[in-house]
């Protein structure tokens, strides 16, 4: 998501006269969480408030509010390295400041409301900003730093200074856009690895989560990523992705980029950290919820226990309505953008539907492919015969390792086919395909749209399953 430039980004080009007179905070005490924050509990559910340092106090205390109403245990924000660390001029002299009362609200507003944060850690000051010719100063924030030492030493700062109120940190929102990164994938690989060591060296309960993907319809920009440094999967404790797509798509989505993640050596969670529908019905593209704010409601409650099933662990869900488009409509709260001081809120149908799942948000398994079925040993099953082929899929349900195993699945013309299924961790599936023979395949034609039987059965001649195969 495009993200406004705020009056807290603009270092070195605000008056010097404001920053000389900001008292030196460097030294100031690092908060300890309050017992609020020790005992938040752990849920899905996440709310994206799009939050800045600059937002008015009573903005932010209301966003923080509304996170606790409806149940959140995290709440996603921008924190900006260049609302913190400045350098200019005044009268004639040289100055460095250090400017931490902002973001310090977040950190009393965490406490206070027992809500966790997750800091998007982002904006590089301009006098370490690696920009392209020609990048205006005011742009330079998005431009990729030029000393990773000097970055490493103001991230490990900030970590340091929020250690136990701030401990989860995404590093660079969607840096896989130019309009959010001055970058290419190398150069965001070193970001990351920077910024990962110093929040690692400074605070080792803090996790690091990479910059949200917002192309979610190829791995190009991740692929180059992480082929940059080897070293990167180690480093990174969450993956995350930002999902806007149908709600018929959206579990498979999910699906497919845990497993990428998981392939790649990344073995922590799966977050969402951007997840909305809109609620304007010009803007809704889901032909199956099109009709306002009960659509918006209706998306949310259709796709979130799949998208859990299918394995994100976290969901932050778009807070309030921002910018224009689509996103102008995307919150479940409803508020004037920018958000001024005291905004007027306004709860949409969705806010209800965000609130059940928070406080009970069942997984739903992801639907398996067409041709495939989950064999059960008690009772028969059916599968669809699709290019010639069937799919077997086995579930470990066991606490430990399902080892491979043999089967034989007999027809009853009498054929035969050997079965071999695949070593499982606990609690996973695989699935094998099997093409049929001539042979299999005229007996299906002769039975005109009837179904075939066939048995699963083990070396030790034990049917383990009554099939049906099918046209």
């Amino acid at each position: 998501m495009k993200r406004r430039k705020t009056r807290a980004l603009c270092a070195g080009l605000c008056s010097a006269a404001a920053f000389a007179i900001l008292p030196a905070l460097a030294g100031a005490a690092a908060f300890e969480p309050s017992p609020e924050l020790i005992a938040t509990s752990a849920n899905n559910i996440g709310v994206h408030s799009m939050l800045y340092q600059d937002t008015p106090y009573s903005a932010k205390e209301e966003m923080f509010a509304q996170a606790k109403a409806v149940g959140a245990s995290y709440i996603r924000l921008d924190l900006g390295l260049t609302a913190i660390f400045t350098r200019g001029e005044y009268r004639g002299h040289p100055f460095y400041q250090k400017n931490w009362a902002q973001t310090d609200q977040y950190a009393a507003l965490a406490n206070r409301y027992g809500v966790k944060i997750l800091a998007n850690l982002y904006a590089t000051p301009w006098f370490i900003a690696d920009c392209p010719a020609g990048t205006p100063r005011a742009d330079a924030y998005h431009c990729p730093p030029s000393d990773l030492t000097r970055y490493q030493e103001m991230v490990a700062e900030v970590a340091a200074r929020y250690s136990g109120v701030i401990d989860v940190f995404e590093i660079i929102n969607e840096p896989d856009t130019a309009r959010a990164f001055y970058g290419n994938a190398q150069q965001y690989a070193r970001t990351l690895a920077a910024a990962a060591d110093g929040i690692h060296g400074a605070n080792p309960r803090a996790r690091v989560a990479i910059g949200g993907v917002a192309r979610i319809s190829d791995t190009k920009f991740t692929d180059a990523v992480l082929a940059a440094d080897s070293s990167l999967p180690a480093k990174i404790d969450i993956s995350t992705i930002h999902l806007r797509t149908s709600a018929r798509a959206a579990a498979t989505l999910v699906d497919r980029w845990r497993k990428y993640f998981t392939s790649h050596g990344i073995d922590g969670p799966l977050w969402l950290t951007e997840f909305g529908y809109p609620a304007e019905t010009a803007f809704q593209f889901d032909a199956k919820y099109r009709d306002g704010e009960a659509a918006q409601a209706a998306f949310l409650e259709a796709t979130m226990s799949g998208i859990v099933g299918a394995g994100a662990q976290m969901i932050f869900v778009t807070q309030r309505d921002w910018g224009p488009g689509a996103f102008a409509s995307e919150g479940f709260l409803s508020a004037a953008d920018p958000l001024p001081p005291n905004p007027l809120v306004r709860r949409k149908a969705a806010f209800d539907v965000i609130k059940r799942a928070a406080a009970s948000l069942v997984p739903a398994p992801l639907p398996a492919p067409p041709g495939t079925v989950s064999l059960s040993y008690a009772k028969g099953t059916s599968i669809k015969v699709v290019r010639r082929a069937i799919t077997l899929r086995f579930a470990c349900v066991s606490a430990g390792i399902c080892p491979s195993k043999q089967f034989r699945l007999k027809l009853t013309n009498g054929s035969a086919y050997r079965v071999v299924s695949p070593a499982i961790p606990a609690g996973g599936t695989a699935a094998l395909k099997m093409t049929l023979t001539k042979v299999s395949l005229r007996l299906l034609a002769r039975a005109k749209g009837k179904s075939i039987v066939a048995r699963l059965i083990d070396t030790k001649s034990v049917g383990a399953g009554s099939i049906r195969i099918r046209e």
